[in-house]
């Protein structure tokens, strides 16, 4: 399968084009708003605009690392144009958008895929198989400092603030661990007085109890401007769990075979009293980009797998802004 990508960011440089070619697989085209600007260590790519990667005939498949704002245009023209679709997360931002980009893949029979790089990581499938019980209870940090009044993150109008770049994470943990969306949520933001996004988001969910398990709750806090930390914590009704860095696991492999690592006490007990897990080395994007061609070549319409349900569940959340639960 051969990869166009749409967007020179930093994430598409260092990571994803990268894992594109580890996987085994070419990047032909990368379309960029202004002239070409290689940098060290890029593979040879025709440079051209957005249209001109979508309209290449070259071009199976197409990354877009853009600005959150134009995700849902570009993914439904990728699409459009028969192409298959690697999305950078969130991959839309109202339900008109999500709703789109549903119609688009459903019509063009292509794969559509939202960049949830994580969920390719083994600790999320080892978190969510470990003998813990019911869960209970489920508490989600993610953090890190960004006083860059001109980074798209902090900008209002090109989808930015803590809730889209980094809480997303903590509702994709909740669904992932639950099963399905909450019952309920509610959301804090703190907003930049200048700015006007959201820099610090505290939010819950809650699952409530059904006639074979428990009632649980997730509590997280995602901060823009906080020192760079993120964990996530899982009790459940006989041991607990924790993944120490649960959104960017370091990327390991036979020539630099650097691990993540969790701690778990599958009985209970404090912290001294726990086991720690060391997972097997491996780079979470290339995983991520071979799911992605097999799904594409093998079963293209579930590559939505939960991205609906976790968008809804941030709207949700955004309504509820004003500290009143959301049913």
């Amino acid at each position: 399968m051969r990869f166009g990508v749409l967007g020179n960011a930093k994430i598409a440089r260092t990571q994803v084009i990268p894992a594109i070619l580890e996987a085994g697989y070419p990047v032909t085209t990368i379309g960029s708003r202004g002239p070409a600007n290689p940098w060290p260590g890029a593979p040879a790519m025709q440079w051209t605009s957005y249209e001109g990667v979508i309209a290449d005939p070259a071009v199976d498949a197409v990354y877009i690392a853009l600005p959150n704002h134009l995700h849902a245009h570009w993914s439904v023209a990728a699409l459009r144009a028969g192409k298959h679709v690697l999305c950078e997360k969130p991959y839309a931002l109202t339900t008109e958008e999500a709703t789109a980009i549903r119609d688009a893949m459903t019509a063009s029979g292509r794969c559509f895929m939202e960049g949830f790089m994580v969920r390719h990581h083994p600790q999320w499938q080892w978190l969510a198989t470990q003998p813990l019980g019911d869960v209970r209870q489920v508490q989600v940090v993610f953090n890190y400092d960004n006083q860059n009044p001109d980074n798209i993150r902090n900008r209002p109008d090109m989808g930015g603030g803590a809730l889209w770049d980094i809480g997303c994470y903590a509702v994709f943990a909740g669904h992932w661990l639950l099963g399905r969306a909450p019952d309920t949520c509610g959301l804090h933001v703190e907003r930049h007085p200048e700015w006007g996004v959201d820099i610090h988001s505290q939010g819950w969910l809650r699952w409530d109890a059904t006639a074979t398990t428990h009632s649980a709750c997730l509590q997280f806090a995602v901060s823009m401007q906080t020192a760079k930390s993120q964990s996530v914590h899982v009790a459940g009704t006989t041991g607990w769990a924790r993944l120490h860095a649960p959104f960017n696991p370091v990327n390991g492999n036979a020539v630099n075979p650097v691990r993540a690592t969790a701690t778990w006490s599958p009985n209970g007990g404090l912290h001294h009293e726990a086991q720690t897990h060391h997972f097997e080395p491996c780079n979470a994007y290339t995983r991520m980009v071979t799911d992605f061609v097999n799904t594409a070549l093998h079963a293209p319409s579930t590559g939505l797998r939960d991205s609906e349900a976790i968008q809804r569940t941030l709207l949700r959340l955004f309504k509820s802004a004003d500290n009143s639960a959301v049913t």
